[in-house]
């Protein structure tokens, strides 16, 4: 089967993280192109792997005439490229959020369903070894039945003042749609669909947009989750812990070992070992053999327009609490 053209739009950090996952599968895909509207940043990732960099999409996509493209842009531009890329039959890696609202994700979904592309959002802790590995001790039983999540996701963003993240209109919010994005797929994934959500915001930078953020959710399975992040706090902190009627398990991203858990009756923790390729590069081979085989991806278009409903009920209901 003859390679994947990909290139990448958006130059960023995010964007060199995916040129980083596709260069990962040379036997899969050949990078043909980068762009950004800022075209020394664009050139700077392209020079790496000696591909030609745009400052416009269109041409790039003309120029290249990729199979597959990643979005890497501010959420704000997902929308107008994304019906683009869609409008050319070019599957799509979509970074997260999906976009700003409910309705832009929605636009988004239905452009490459008209179109016929393969649609992925990039969800990428779905491919973080030791939360699969969770995923199956919960698939096995070994946990028991599912009681409680808590996650947190903390850092000190240095950068959040004068960065686009907290242009409310570029990024369609603040932390909770930027990082809490991926706490709530994460919870999806492991407990089901959240059924409800009640939320708490605060802003302590002098930005417009909320710099921390909880949200408590209830799952179709009626397990109750604490999904924490903050872009202020100085010491960081990336964790899920779960707990089951028959053990617990943790995930500690600070760690390289994979996820650890003790069962009733043992005396010892278990830690899962964990020697693969890391989460960026799962996924974009995930995304590479979907638009091979023609295959729609498990975080498809319902999976964003899902965890998008959560996130402006989140929105909903941490501007209620504070009247």
């Amino acid at each position: 089967m003859a390679k994947l053209r990909v290139a990448v739009i958006g130059a960023g950090g995010i964007g060199g993280t995916h040129l980083r996952a596709y260069a990962a599968w040379p036997e899969l895909c050949e990078l043909v192109g980068v762009a950004d509207i800022d075209i020394e940043m664009a050139r700077a990732k392209a020079a790496p792997y000696a591909i030609p960099a745009y400052a416009d999409v269109q041409a790039m996509l003309d120029a290249c005439q990729p199979d597959g493209v990643s979005i890497c842009t501010p959420p704000k531009l997902h929308l107008p490229i994304a019906v683009e890329v869609a409008r050319r039959h070019i599957a799509c890696l979509c970074e997260k959020p999906p976009a700003r609202t409910v309705a832009e994700t929605e636009a988004i979904v239905a452009a490459f369903a008209e179109g016929g592309a393969v649609l992925q959002f990039a969800f990428c802790h779905r491919f973080h070894e030791p939360v699969r590995q969770v995923q199956e001790l919960i698939s096995a039983g070994k946990l028991g039945k599912i009681v409680q999540i808590y996650n947190r996701f903390g850092f000190r963003f240095d950068r959040a003042a004068t960065s686009w993240f907290t242009d409310g209109d570029m990024a369609g919010g603040g932390v909770l749609i930027d990082t809490l994005v991926h706490s709530i797929d994460i919870f999806r994934v492991l407990a089901g669909e959240v059924t409800g959500v009640n939320a708490a915001i605060s802003t302590t930078l002098p930005v417009a947009v909320e710099d921390s953020a909880s949200i408590q959710v209830v799952s179709e399975r009626s397990v109750i989750g604490s999904l924490n992040c903050s872009w202020v706090t100085p010491v960081s902190e990336a964790e899920i812990r779960i707990w089951g009627t028959e053990g617990e398990a943790i995930i500690d991203y600070a760690t390289t070992t994979g996820a650890r858990y003790r069962l009733v009756g043992d005396s010892e923790w278990t830690v899962s070992p964990f020697d693969g390729p890391d989460r960026f590069v799962l996924q974009a081979e995930s995304f590479l053999r979907c638009v091979q085989s023609g295959q729609q991806p498990n975080a498809d278009g319902r999976e964003g327009i899902a965890v998008m409903r959560v996130i402006e009920e989140a929105y909903r209901s941490a501007f209620h609490n504070e009247k």
